[in-house]
């Protein structure tokens, strides 16, 4: 079972959440499949790709965020794609 809040893995008779502290609901009230993090290969690949075309990682480090078990990763996703459409512009522009 996992936090409904940060995705941390809990015991089935947990109350509270190791990782955040928040109570925990009734098992199976978040199952395995519906958290689904993100693999440190395919981070690299997401951001690799937003190198060379940003939109990627904004559109999917977006939709990450909307997802607490991919926050973190879709935070430095997003922070990775907005410095490299600034890089382009500048690029572009001539700066």
């Amino acid at each position: 079972m996992y936090c409904r809040f940060c995705g941390k893995e809990v015991k089935e008779k947990a109350i509270v959440c190791t990782g955040c502290g928040r109570p925990v609901d009734a098992p199976g009230s978040v199952t395995e499949s519906a958290v689904k993090d993100w693999s440190l290969g395919l981070l690299l690949a997401l951001m690799f790709a937003s190198v060379f075309f940003p939109p990627i990682g904004l559109v999917v480090g977006g939709r990450g965020l909307l997802s607490s078990a991919t926050k973190v990763k879709a935070s430095v996703l997003l922070t990775v794609a907005v410095f490299m459409t600034l890089l382009w512009a500048a690029l572009i522009l001539g700066l």
